[in-house]
């Protein structure tokens, strides 16, 4: 549909483009001042070719604004794949999230573990001098 409406639009740019050249310009020069602008084209210009003329460059630029407005307000494809693009980004955030949550528990579980293991050794070390201590003692 955006494919139709976009050839629709470039076919209305060409006609007003031509249109618009063929219009004559709008100076009558000293003509005006004697009245001689007051001739019968003059008179009738609604229905001699120049009026035509404007009469279709006002539908052509209606049209070319009515167009360009829902060309505008169409959704792009790149735009919607984004969105798409975004979600998954979002998802695969989430389950990262999920799978780092599930890493730092581990994590707490090792250091948990390393913190028991380091205090146990603390206590054999100290079971340890303690023993020294009172075997140097002892032999003394």
């Amino acid at each position: 549909m955006k494919t139709f409406l976009l050839i629709i639009f470039i076919l209305i740019c060409i006609a007003a483009i031509v249109i618009i050249m063929m219009q004559e310009g709008k100076d009558a020069g000293l003509g005006t001042i004697g009245g001689i602008g007051d001739t019968y084209w003059g008179k009738n210009k609604s229905r001699s070719m120049e009026g035509n003329i404007v009469r279709a460059t006002k539908w052509l630029a209606a049209g070319f604004l009515v167009v360009a407005i829902i060309l505008n307000m169409m959704p792009d494809k790149k735009k919607t794949s984004n969105a798409t693009e975004t979600t998954v980004t979002v998802e695969s955030e989430i389950t990262t999230e999920a799978e780092t949550s599930a890493v730092m528990t581990e994590a707490e579980a090792v250091a948990e573990t390393a913190a028991e293991t380091a205090a146990a050794m603390t206590e054999a070390v100290q079971s340890a001098d303690a023993a020294s201590s009172t075997e140097v003692e002892t032999e003394a």
